[in-house]
């Protein structure tokens, strides 16, 4: 068992020799962060540090997505032990934790699989369990893969969830099956997706390799209730989690994903998830070469075929990430790992287990087994000094690259052979076990420190880099419900909520669909699944409580300066309703397509204006460009060469000027309308290749008043919009809507949102948040109505004169969730009793049922994830094979 501290602290070493050759912490103040860990797991492990202070809440967070269910990002993102170390490091040296929290969940990883080699490979010694075990800790798919730390723990889990499928198979103990496959549930519930497929996968292969009719049912049936009884234990976890994501934007055409693209995989990112473990690929040519093959070995080696098809096969692949996936292609890597290690051990085991004691070694081969270890540690770090910049290509685009693909392959190529070498030569007692001991843990270090060389150390940056934007959290001293908003798209979506403030911004896959589309309807900025703040109107935000803003210094346009630091001013929003007013009508969903018209109808429907508070402008000089208007109401916009719009605008009262080019509500990576125009005021640049991923809601081009005004928009290529051109809103008319607002006084503390509204004629409270299932709320002590103005805004109807209105928040499918839960661990209990009593033969007859049972979902999960997508990809682009 000492392989069981060794391997981890074997690992701690390793690492941090990569670490001090890159200056990250603790060596430095570089830190390995970057991609999915700044937009995502760093500040979202700064909310879950406001939540566990009290700060905000797990069911209704109002520091992202105006206001969104917390829970199912909280198990998709944080549900990990290592989370709650959030509680005692400051937001400022969160970049550094991420170094810290990266070696601890490897070193973890090494140490649960030395656990798992030491019970399945009782031949193997200390150090060649450990070797195993730090070559699963550090495989591609960790160091590919580590910027979503959160899986980093569903690979510390997996050895412990095959342990537990030996000890159910062997010894019918299912505890530990149940309690791994539970917390693989609860810390990635998404993942465990993925881990079910296996199962069925590898229980699908035992009952076609075991002959024994009697015990391969006899698995089954524990298998089955096992695993039925773990989703329904985890129930309050994925059931209102699954719900959420069902409503979110992340839609995903399943035909249309599964017959786009290319039919195979991109070889140079798919293949170094196995192809970094040079052990678990020589599983391969092992199993071919072994003399005896048990039925263990034969269920690993064909469980493996299934698991290599994925990584070349892309509708394939995409079925098995649920039908779609945007990067990070192999998300599985680390079971295909795993069962390539188990493979490559059980040879060396066998090997082990019969070889003559005190063998020496051949001196010819020793001498060639030495070169050839020493020769690929010269190699690697030649590599990694010389074609560093070639090596690198994936932690700049998140895609390897051909030519590194290339050399990592002839890097691996050689890695393997000299496993084979070693294993081989010691199995025909060519080598000595001090030697191949010896020789196995040079290779073993060489081919992990080659590989995090690519894979972490090139990934290292400052890790002070937000300084000036975590500095501006806690600067507003104002106890009223608000929000704050960006200017522009200065620093990651999701920081913007690890502020502590109230804001709009969120970026995970579970952001509300609805929500996404209402605001980009309004004028607001969005890109993929990320929903900004900036954009908008002062309309708008007046509506949605945007009482501040955070611009960049010496952009301020006038507004007062709340605070100030090197980088970036809070100031304060010329407009602003508070957070929640009375409203007489809640009207219908927003209308897509023209962002000008749907600002009208804000101020008719919220702030019941009358007339229209929006003058739009034509232009007034066309210089080699032209405008088409199609009676679809779209506009069709073309130019030659440096061909401009001209706007000549005499702006009387105050007024503030937008432009807008926009199609409709999307959730697309990019658009044709991008990089369409620069736009002048003035001669000033006010916006340059509008739209853009960065920034595509309405431009605002500045107040006014009594000025003349030119705006000139530079067409760099045509295009096709819905809404287009220049328009003003009114300052003077909005200024008049918000003074005859009835206002609300609202609070929030936790779940629960209260607070008082005097409303003279009744009609509704209308919150700037999504409104929609899981509200229940209560006027004056009595249940009151919930609806949704506009289509999205939460809304409760109200009485007329004074109004105590409550409101709770309760994650749709939570309850349900609970009531399964609860039948689940007494479904457990039950279970572990007959166990514990001998009394599972009582359940011999469920055998059969369960073989029936096992087999249709073996095969609809075979067919949904091998043929089905492969036969609408062919289907599809039939023709471009023909």
């Amino acid at each position: 068992m000492a392989a069981v501290w060794i391997a981890p602290l074997a690992v701690g070493i390793l690492l941090s020799g990569c670490f001090a050759t890159a200056g990250l912490f603790p060596f430095g103040n570089n830190t390995l962060s970057w991609c999915d860990m700044n937009h995502q797991a760093v500040p979202l492990l700064m909310d879950f540090q406001d939540i566990l202070a009290g700060k905000a809440s797990m069911f209704l967070n109002l520091q992202n997505a105006g206001g969104m269910d917390f829970w199912g990002v909280f198990f998709f993102f944080l549900s990990s032990p290592f989370s709650f170390i959030a509680a005692a490091v400051p937001k400022a040296d969160f970049y550094l934790l991420m170094n810290v929290l990266v070696m601890l969940k490897l070193m973890l990883s090494a140490c649960t699989a030395a656990i798992l080699f030491v019970h399945v490979f009782p031949h193997l010694n200390v150090s060649q369990i450990s070797c195993f075990a730090a070559m699963y800790a550090c495989s591609g798919f960790s160091l590919m893969y580590y910027q979503n730390i959160m899986w980093l723990d569903t690979v510390c889990l997996f050895p412990l969830l095959v342990l537990g499928i030996k000890q159910l198979c062997a010894e019918e103990k299912p505890a530990l099956f149940l309690l791994m496959l539970c917390a693989m549930i609860v810390v990635n519930y998404y993942l465990s997706a993925m881990v079910l497929f296996w199962l069925v996968l590898l229980f699908a292969v035992l009952a076609s390799v075991v002959t024994d009719s009697h015990k391969r049912n006899r698995k089954l049936v524990l298998v089955g209730l096992c695993t039925a009884a773990a989703l329904m234990i985890t129930a309050v976890i994925w059931m209102p989690s699954f719900l959420q994501y069902r409503s979110s934007g992340r839609e995903v055409n399943l035909f249309a994903s599964l017959s786009s693209g290319s039919f195979w995989t991109d070889y140079s990112t798919t293949l170094p998830i196995l192809s970094c473990t040079g052990a678990a690929v020589a599983a391969i040519p092992l199993y071919f070469l072994s003399e005896k093959k048990s039925p263990v070995r034969k269920i690993l080696f064909i469980t493996l075929l299934f698991l290599l098809v994925p990584l070349l096969i892309d509708p394939i692949d995409r079925m098995w990430h649920l039908g779609s996936y945007q990067a990070f292609p192999v998300r599985f890597g680390y079971i295909i790992v795993l069962t390539g290690l188990l493979l490559t051990g059980e040879y060396l085991n066998t090997s082990q287990q019969f070889v003559v004691s005190r063998i020496q070694s051949n001196p010819l081969f020793l001498l060639a087994a030495c070169a050839g270890t020493c020769m690929i540690f010269i190699c690697g770090a030649h590599l990694l000094v010389v074609k560093k910049d070639v090596l690198t290509h994936y932690t700049q685009t998140l895609w390897n690259g051909t030519e590194a693909f290339k050399l990592e392959l002839v890097f691996s190529v050689v890695a393997v052979c000299l496993y084979l070498l070693l294993f081989l030569g010691f199995h025909y007692q060519k080598l000595s076990k001090c030697m191949l001991c010896l020789l196995l843990c040079i290779l073993t270090a060489s081919e992990i420190c080659f590989y995090t060389g690519v894979y972490v150390s090139s990934a290292a940056n400052n890790g002070h880099t937000y300084q000036s934007a975590l500095d501006l959290g806690g600067r507003v001293k104002d106890s009223s419900l608000y929000r704050m908003k960006t200017d522009k798209l200065y620093f990651d979506t999701n920081l913007m909520g690890s502020l502590g403030y109230p804001v709009l911004d969120h970026y995970t896959s579970l952001t509300n669909g609805t929500y996404m589309d209402t605001m980009q309807k309004m004028g607001y900025s969005s890109h993929w699944m990320e929903s900004h703040s900036s954009g908008g109107t002062v309309l708008t935000d007046s509506i949605l409580a945007q009482k501040y803003s955070i611009a960049r210094n010496q952009e301020e346009n006038g507004r007062s300066v709340v605070y100030q630091n090197r980088d970036y001013s809070i100031v304060r929003q010329p407009y602003s309703l508070p957070f929640g007013f009375a409203a007489q009508k809640l009207g219908s969903t927003l209308k897509d397509g023209d962002r000008f018209a749907a600002q009208d109808t804000l101020y008719h429907t919220l702030l019941g204006g009358q007339g229209s508070i929006v003058t739009r402008y034509d232009p007034t000089e066309l210089d080699r460009a032209q405008v088409q208007k199609r009676g679809d109401n779209t506009v069709y916009i073309s130019a030659e060469p440096g061909g401009s719009l001209f706007y000549h605008i005499f702006v009387k009262g105050k007024t503030t000027l937008y432009f807008d080019c926009y199609n409709h509500a999307s959730r697309d990576i990019s658009s044709p309308l991008d990089n369409a125009f620069r736009i002048y005021v003035n001669g000033m640049l006010k916006a340059d290749n509008y739209p853009n991923g960065s920034f595509n809601g309405l431009v605002d081009l500045g107040t006014f008043t009594g000025q003349e005004v030119e705006i000139r928009v530079e067409v760099l290529h045509d295009v096709d919009c819905s809404s287009f051109g220049v328009a003003g809103i009114c300052d003077g008319s909005l200024e008049e809507a918000l003074q005859r607002t009835e206002k609300a006084n609202i609070q929030a503390h936790g779940n629960t949102i209260a607070g008082t509204v005097s409303a003279k004629n009744g009609g509704w409270l209308v919150l700037p948040m999504r409104g929609g299932k899981g509200f229940t709320a209560t006027v004056n002590g009595e249940k009151a109505q919930t609806g949704t103005a506009v289509g999205m805004f939460l809304a409760v109807k109200l009485k007329q004169g004074q109004n105590l209105v409550t409101i709770q928040y309760i994650p749709p499918g939570w309850t349900g969730g609970i009531v399964c839960s609860v039948i689940g661990v007494l479904a457990v209990i039950l279970l572990l009793l007959m166990q514990k009593k001998k009394w599972l033969n009582h359940l011999y007859w469920l055998e059969k049922p369960a073989q029936v049972v096992f087999a249709v979902i073996a095969a609809i999960f075979t067919i949904l994830l091998y043929v089905f997508p492969v036969a609408v990809y062919l289907a599809k682009n039939v023709t471009n094979y023909l």
